[in-house]
């Protein structure tokens, strides 16, 4: 796999640069033809309106999210273009620990476990801008009415392999049979074919489901102590980069280019 990784990005700088230049998990954007070097953020982009894979105008695959507009950003406060490497959630900090990418970000908390591994920004999301809730089909309101229903023997709950709602899902439902896989995609099918019962995620990524026409309705889980909503993940001792990183996260908020991106990106 490594091998295949740098031989796709061999081929990418071959071609030379464009706008967007993408292979099946590189993706690549220049943000100013007079930039010279690349910046390489790692993704799970499988978690709309954060990041997602959808095919551009030049119907070519590409990467498009909230997360992704934020990695432009930082990629234009270093003066370089940007490399997004997509891959499975649970690989994510690896790669940053071990020096395969500068930075991660992916809808990804900084939790007190991922900060003995790697150092994290400031929180570009926060709980009171995005909730954490637990999805359920429109068919099972009544049988779910709220969390406590969900959480007996019997009842089947999904969530993300390697993410703070599969944390979630012990916390609230430990009597519950759960279900933690890599796939998303996979999960929300699940839950549309009745395969699951509920699944924890994120608010704007239910949004995007409803607003897709998913049969779903959602269920707000309480404030969670220590919960530190979405940061931005770097190798430890990095404190250059997670300066640029803070400055730029610091001058999007004031700016209400985050929200701005989440409305457009949940759409």
């Amino acid at each position: 796999m490594k091998k295949l990784l740098v031989l796709m990005i061999v081929l990418l700088s071959v071609f030379g640069a464009s706008s967007c230049t993408n292979s099946s998990n590189v993706f690549e954007f220049v943000i100013d033809e007079s930039y010279t070097e690349y910046v390489t953020m790692a993704t799970s982009a499988d978690y709309p309106p954060y990041e997602s894979i959808v095919e551009g105008e030049d119907g070519k695959n590409t990467v498009v999210g909230v997360d992704i507009e934020i990695a432009k950003e930082i990629a234009k406060a270093l003066g370089k273009n940007l490399r997004v490497v997509h891959k499975g959630f649970d690989f994510l900090i690896e790669d940053v620990r071990s020096g395969k990418v500068d930075f991660i970000i992916a809808a990804m908390t900084p939790t007190p476990s991922r900060a003995e591994i790697i150092d994290f920004s400031q929180s570009y999301y926060t709980e009171e801008s995005v909730p954490q809730v637990v999805l359920i089909h429109q068919d099972n309101v009544t049988t779910y009415a709220n969390i406590e229903d969900l959480n007996i023997s019997g009842v089947r709950v999904g969530a993300q392999t390697g993410s703070i709602q599969a944390e979630f899902a012990e916390v609230f439902t430990p009597n519950a049979t759960a279900k933690i896989i890599q796939d998303l995609n996979e999960l929300m099918n699940n839950l549309q074919n009745g395969q699951i019962d509920a699944l924890f995620t994120e608010g704007p990524v239910a949004d995007t489901r409803i607003n897709q026409g998913a049969p779903f309705v959602k269920l707000e889980l309480d404030i969670l102590e220590g919960y530190e909503g979405n940061a931005v993940g770097v190798k430890k001792g990095n404190v250059a980069l997670l300066e640029v990183i803070n400055q730029v996260i610091s001058d999007l908020i004031a700016q209400d280019k985050i929200t701005e991106w989440l409305n457009e990106y949940s759409a």
